[in-house]
């Protein structure tokens, strides 16, 4: 009965790291993307404004 009781202490523990680390992981992802998204905004506004120069070749 003990090491019955001891098993299922172990697991909680387990499961409960396990859930930490993933939120700590969920956090940094989110971070990272809020981080991102102010230049990936004005990079792709820039290249809207960019038209590109046509190259034609005449004979």
């Amino acid at each position: 009965m003990n090491r019955a009781m001891s098993f299922i202490r172990k697991r909680q523990k387990t499961s409960r790291m396990t859930r930490i680390v993933l939120l700590v992981s969920f956090i940094i992802l989110v971070g990272r993307l809020i981080y991102v998204i102010p230049g990936a905004i004005a990079h792709h506004q820039q290249k809207k404004q960019d038209v590109p120069v046509s190259t034609t070749l005449t004979k």
